[in-house]
């Protein structure tokens, strides 16, 4: 065996290279931004913008679609076949719980925004998945959705056991 055959056989028997290593997992995967989602997501703005407008919303529809722009540059987009109209609940799960992990203000509104639009397919019949994806989906971004609400309420009363607990403190 050659210097050179040696070389190449120690690289792939190294630990590092083999599969289901830790250090080759711990990479994080760069997600390339699709252009394809954020130009359906403009072609179907301005009915979405009507239809938000009907429903008395608390928030903002530019906040909206800027949050439904920032998700969607990041959800897969596979050669032209895929369509934010039958979007598929793991991928969303997926996509959100990254998000909440790592900003849980944008994964919230993300999610609430996401929750509207889903709504404005459905009920505009732009959905263009199965009724059980529709379902599955809505349930899930309605989870997130309560799951908001009970923080919220939760926070909303830390200050009255705080200020009432240090109170009896001598």
């Amino acid at each position: 065996m050659d210097r050179n055959q040696r070389r190449r056989a120690a690289r792939t028997n190294h630990p590092r290279n083999q599969p289901g290593d830790p250090f080759k997992t711990a990479i994080p995967r760069v997600a390339i931004p699709s252009t394809g989602n954020i130009q359906e997501l403009e072609s179907l703005s301005p009915d979405f913008i009507s239809w938000y407008a009907q429903r008395q919303f608390g928030a903002d529809i530019e906040e909206v679609l800027a949050s439904l722009a920032h998700f969607f540059r990041f959800y897969p987009e596979f050669e032209g076949t895929r369509s934010i109209t039958a979007l598929d609940p793991a991928e969303v799960t997926a996509k959100l719980i990254s998000l909440i992990t790592h900003t849980l203000l944008e994964g919230v509104k993300a999610a609430l925004s996401l929750m509207r639009f889903v709504n404005f397919l459905h009920d505009s019949g732009r959905w263009s998945g199965s009724q059980e994806s529709f379902q599955t989906l809505h349930d899930i971004l309605e989870g997130i959705s309560n799951a908001r609400v009970r923080i919220a309420i939760s926070y909303e009363h830390i200050p009255e056991h705080v200020t009432t607990e240090t109170a009896d403190w001598p």
